[in-house]
């Protein structure tokens, strides 16, 4: 379970530790609201115009959902973007030693599934 920041950047380093795809273009962590949880998947194909490109699932991490903490999701789901947003943000400027995987794609995203997406970079 995620509970805070460093247990986040813990996840998505151990998730991106494997070797990816040379066709994965873009990223997305889909939140899921019931449970409270997370999930990184790769696209091979990104569209600015067109937010679907973040449903392809060409690149999927073992065990890749994690349950979130409440204290993480706050008191609303706009709050639990805004808090998976802002430690992606912080992940994707780290030294951590996967976040140049991130850093080298077209996209990077956070999102609620089936709802509009905030893009990291």
């Amino acid at each position: 379970m995620l509970q805070s920041e460093k247990d986040f950047i813990d996840w998505i380093d151990r998730l991106l530790n494997e070797e990816l795809p040379t066709k994965i273009v873009a990223f997305n962590i889909n939140i899921y609201e019931f449970p409270f949880s997370i999930e990184i998947v790769g696209s091979s194909e990104f569209d600015l115009e067109d937010e679907d490109w973040a449903c392809n699932e060409d690149w999927v991490p073992e065990n890749r959902v994690i349950s979130v903490s409440n204290s993480i999701f706050g008191s609303s789901w706009e709050e639990a973007q805004e808090n998976i947003l802002a430690m992606a943000k912080h992940y994707i400027q780290s030294s951590s030693k996967n976040a140049h995987k991130l850093k080298a794609a077209k996209v990077f995203a956070v999102g609620f599934v089936d709802g509009n997406l905030s893009y990291v970079q």
